[in-house]
């Protein structure tokens, strides 16, 4: 069979159904039918999630008095049903029901049947019932909450199941969502049951780990993350003990690893939410040191490669750690404790150790300068180590610690440069071709390095170093991986920066070099090369000043008004930075380009952010890509694959979230999205435009304000940052508007000089959006 011309046959006939079929009250009451008595199992299944989504539009306009054959029909057929896709299928289908039933006073009998299942004698009965509560328990939310001790009562005896794992599990998955509801001042009963009950559900998890069991370890995981999200009364008793198991799970080498991965993921969530807590509980140090040791499992792989393993999961827990808790706890212990790995044969515990020691310090900067000046013959002794990936991991240490300590680092500046500059060297000469990976992320980690050293140089020494750093960087614009491009260019963009006009004599032999990739655009690697080579145009534009950079200006302006259209966030960002580059170095000369400048900022601060991304199937194939609103929210579609259709029909978390009517799940959800990150530096770039351009940007203030102001309640901390700097900056351009004699305040009250009433006005506006922000971050 000609596969195009059947997908293309399926396409058609789903549209069909879509338009003649879905929206007849009589096609529920057909999908129902096929759900309790067609033999396929694909279609059962296909039935029940399409009649899902018709409940809530058709179920009240079918005849009152099939509605009990038809329910009881269902319930029958799901508690008989021998293939568990089916059976939470159509469990989901009879909450459906059940959830406008139970509004309307329907189906009164519907709790005792299930209780009555969920205690049969049949395994498969107990299946059913408990995961057929848990869906209710789910759907219904706060309906539920009289029923709390009943239940409690049921999963406390069925997750102790003694034939079927999946009771167990659904006794898991209900409890979670009890936890939620409890009300913890006033339920002390319940909340007493739901905590004596925590080993139990540890011990289920426990159990799906030993067993080897994948789907139902991470249903394990899940209910915990859930729990962690709970009011804390919840997991206090046993928080501790909760720890040490996690922590005892992640050190297990013997443990399957992305148990090991998904329990140091739940350490991270309770730094995160439970930051105090652990900070009491002082088992910093003890996460640490277990994590140190998880690290040397990571052997000659990357830390910065995105596949998740347990020695980068261990990384990232140990920089949570430094960032949370105090450095006495974290940063201290890991210090005092580096002697046996930095100085072991073995080269992993080296690796491990210096990538520890680089990852801590943008959690406790202050702390670590403290340290400088023993930690940094340690990192030189490492760069000279005799093993390639310690090396690379020394270089990463470099860079961390340059990033955040740049100042401070940078009198270190006649050690490290040379050390950089042989390293690269060494690299260069043994690169063997674009599929020699090991030198070629050698020579990136150099570029980064440099990158992020060269920031905390003064001009006259970075100066005496340009004969050394241009030339080498320059050369490796040719090289045909894209990233090493990279890489070399944002290192000259930041040397030029330094530099300042010390990088004159360079200036026209770069800009010739990079060019060509300011208009190239064929793929991905591409734009990401054109934002590197826009982001140190501009960088050497700060540097070498108006006049030499004069002749670049519009082509570069069209170049990145262009890459506002390529649908690459990044390369957007990378335009905004680079105009609000040109209005620092060219001022009122900028004016000509002001009102197209201003206007596309606008639009980006005004555009709207399309907040998840996610899969509806091969049905919603033709709208891959493309945004649709759900529940007031802008959502990203993607299309799924077969496989993932059938693995995220299995997915509780995700299952049913568009059953309530309420915004409360969608609520919950905190995503930086890229069109977030956007408006962070779009609200910092018209910061910049104002302050260079103040009096040519007057017809654009009342605008400003209009779209700024209210950004102080963004969602994205990031944003709010940057639009209360930015209302703070406009208020300081305005007073300067103002005539020389009011603009020179004197202390002292009542006031000699008055403001215009203009600048009175934005004043008030400012503080109390300042007051108001003062009472929530944390920042």
């Amino acid at each position: 069979m000609d596969s195009q011309a059947d997908t293309a046959r399926v396409k058609a006939a789903t549209a069909t159904l879509r338009a003649d079929f879905y929206p007849r009250p009589e096609s529920l009451s057909i999908l129902l039918q096929l759900l309790v008595s067609d033999e396929s199992i694909p279609l059962r299944q296909l039935a029940a999630t399409q009649a899902r989504s018709l409940i809530p539009k058709h179920w009240k306009n079918l005849p009152d008095s099939q509605k009990p054959q038809i329910r009881q029909h269902i319930l029958q057929k799901t508690l008989a049903e021998e293939q568990q896709l089916v059976r939470h299928a159509a469990a989901r289908v009879i909450t459906a029901i059940a959830k406008i039933d139970l509004e309307d006073g329907q189906w009164p009998d519907l709790f005792d049947t299930l209780l009555q299942a969920a205690k049969s004698q049949t395994p498969r009965h107990r299946e059913v019932g408990t995961y057929i509560l848990f869906t209710t328990i789910e759907a219904l939310e706060e309906d539920m909450s009289a029923k709390i001790p009943q239940l409690l009562d049921l999963f406390g005896k069925t997750i102790n199941d003694p034939q079927s794992a999946e009771v167990k599990i659904n006794s898991m998955l209900a409890l979670s969502r009890i936890a939620i509801l409890l009300d913890t001042d006033n339920d002390q009963a319940s909340l007493n049951t739901i905590q004596d009950l925590i080993p139990q559900m540890v011990g289920v998890l426990k159990q799906a780990i030993d067993s080897g069991d994948e789907d139902r370890t991470t249903q394990s995981f899940e209910v915990f993350q859930t729990l962690l999200g709970c009011d804390s009364a919840v997991l206090n008793k046993h928080f501790k003990d909760l720890l040490q198991f996690m922590t005892n799970i992640a050190a297990d080498t013997d443990a399957d690893e992305d148990a090991r991965t998904q329990a140091l993921s739940f350490l991270m969530q309770c730094v995160r939410f439970r930051k105090l807590k652990m900070q009491g509980l002082r088992v910093g140090e003890q996460l640490t040191l277990k994590c140190l040791e998880i690290v040397t499992e990571m052997g000659d792989a990357d830390a910065d490669d995105e596949e998740v393993t347990t020695g980068r999961s261990a990384l990232a827990l140990i920089d949570i750690l430094a960032e949370s808790l105090p450095p006495s706890q974290v940063v201290v212990p890991l210090i005092n404790n580096l002697g046996p790995y930095v100085n072991s044969p073995d080269p992993d515990r080296r690796k491990a150790g210096i990538l520890a020691l680089g990852i801590v310090v943008e959690g406790a900067p202050d702390f670590i300068n403290t340290q400088l000046h023993e930690i940094l013959p340690l990192v030189l002794r490492l760069l000279a180590d005799r093993e390639d990936k310690v090396r690379r991991a020394a270089l990463d240490t470099v860079m961390r610690l340059a990033e955040d300590l740049a100042e401070d680092l940078g009198k270190e500046h006649a050690k490290l440069i040379p050390a950089l500059v042989k390293h690269l060297d060494n690299a260069i000469k043994q690169l063997k071709g674009s599929d020699d990976k090991k030198n070629m992320d050698t020579v990136k980690a150099c570029c980064n390095a440099i990158d992020a050293l060269v920031d905390g140089l003064e001009k006259d020494v970075i100066n005496e170093y340009l004969p050394e750093l241009v030339p080498r960087m320059s050369r490796l614009f040719s090289h045909p991986d894209f990233k090493m491009k990279a890489a070399a260019i944002g290192a000259l963009g930041a040397i030029a920066s330094s530099a300042e006009d010390g990088f004159s004599p360079y200036f026209e032999q770069t800009m010739n070099s990079l060019s060509e990739y300011v208009q190239i655009k064929d793929s991905e690697e591409e734009l990401d090369l054109r934002c590197s080579t826009c982001d140190a145009m501009g960088a050497m534009a700060l540097a070498v000043g108006a006049k030499p950079f004069q002749r670049y200006v519009r082509p570069l302006m069209e170049a990145t008004e262009e890459g506002l259209h390529l649908d690459h966030p990044k390369l957007r960002e990378t335009s905004f930075l680079f105009w609000g580059n040109m209005a620092k170095v060219y001022k009122g000369e900028f004016k000509p380009f002001l009102e197209g400048v201003v206007k596309a900022i606008f639009e980006s601060l005004e555009s709207e952010e399309s907040e998840l991304e996610v899969d509806l199937g091969e049905e919603a194939a033709d709208l891959a890509g493309k945004e649709v609103t759900i529940g007031g929210k802008k959502v990203k579609v993607a299309a799924m694959t077969d496989d993932e259709l059938a693995a995220a029909s299995d997915i509780e978390d995700l299952d049913g979230m568009g059953d309530d009517d309420d915004d409360s799940d969608w609520a919950d959800l905190q995503t930086i999205t890229a069109v977030a990150q956007e408006k962070e530096i779009s609200v910092e770039v018209i910061g910049d435009i104002l302050t260079h351009l103040t009096q040519d940007f007057v017809p654009y203030i009342e605008k400003t304000v209009e779209i700024v102001l209210p950004m102080t309640e963004h969602s994205y901390e990031g944003v709010r940052r940057a639009a209360i700097g930015t209302m703070f900056r406009l208020y300081a351009a305005v007073w300067g508007l103002q005539p020389e004699n009011i603009q020179k305040w004197k202390p002292g009250i009542p006031l000699q000089q008055k403001p215009t009433t203009e600048v009175v006005k934005l004043g008030e506006i400012i503080a109390t959006a300042t007051i108001a922000m003062w009472g929530e971050e944390e920042d």
